[in-house]
């Protein structure tokens, strides 16, 4: 499989489980999964791929995708009746993907065969107790197989691997816009800051007025105070004054002695 469509999904949000090694073909093959924070969509389906495939044409076949809310496993069943059969087709590994409705990839199980015998290699306990050479081929041909989907198994674990690095480059980049925003967050606060200080200058300049001019109106009045208990005591002192002047203007004049008087007699 090309690495590219293995990373088309952000992250598998699908598991396949109880995955076989191997599946006879002429029985169903039920397979399982679960989904991860994933809600099934109209147009998923789960598809049997061979190893190796590169784009979704190249599927083997299909079943629509099933979301039981009550089963925490939800499976599809594959009839025998369409699985690979011919010994051409027996010899490939295949895995089951599930395709979301939007053609995204959200999960890939480990290889698997889909094997069938022949009436020359049936095998069964009775046929393998008979015949020692056919039962060393199937063992040596088993082995084959095992070593082939153990590398498929690393190869595997390789994508998936490459797909987490993807996802925490992805994460990380993100972060660090994060860390750009937050920077110039901090510049408008620092100007806003310096905006306020300003205006809080400028308060506290008026303030100051404030308080002069606060200080100059009490100094006025105290001087208009003090001016009147003047003016009321010079006013005083002239009234006293004109009193006096009134008093003595008032008396008359004592007549004149009367010497002649004296004189006569």
């Amino acid at each position: 499989m090309d690495t590219s469509i293995a990373l088309m999904a952000d992250q598998l949000t699908v598991k396949f489980v109880d995955t076989l090694d191997r599946y006879p073909c002429n029985e169903d093959i039920e397979c399982k999964y679960t989904f991860n924070n994933y809600k099934v969509q109209d147009g998923d389906r789960i598809a049997i791929f061979k190893t190796g495939w590169k784009s979704l044409r190249n599927y083997v076949l299909f079943e629509w995708a099933v979301d039981s809310s009550v089963a925490d496993v939800n499976s599809v069943v594959f009839s025998r009746y369409d699985l690979p059969n011919s010994p051409s087709e027996t010899d490939d590994l295949y895995q089951f993907c599930y395709i979301s409705g939007e053609n995204v990839v959200q999960g890939i199980s480990t290889p698997f065969q889909i094997y069938s015998f022949d009436s020359k290699h049936t095998v069964n306990l009775t046929d393998s107790l008979k015949n020692e050479n056919q039962c060393t081929h199937l063992k040596q041909l088993l082995a084959h197989k095992d070593k082939e989907i153990l590398r498929l198994k690393e190869e595997n674990a390789i994508l998936k691997e490459s797909l987490k690095s993807m996802v925490d480059q992805r994460k990380f980049q993100r972060s660090k816009n994060y860390d750009d925003d937050i920077e110039q967050l901090k510049e408008l606060t620092s100007k806003l800051k310096n905006v306020v200080l300003g205006q809080q200058k400028e308060i506290d300049a008026l303030k100051s007025e404030v308080r002069k001019d606060k200080a100059e109106q009490k100094n006025l009045l105290l001087e208009k105070k003090l001016a009147e208990r003047r003016f009321e005591s010079a006013c005083g002192k002239n009234v006293k004054r004109l009193n006096i002047d009134f008093d003595l203007g008032s008396l008359q004049s004592l007549p004149a002695f009367p010497f002649d008087d004296l004189d006569k007699m």
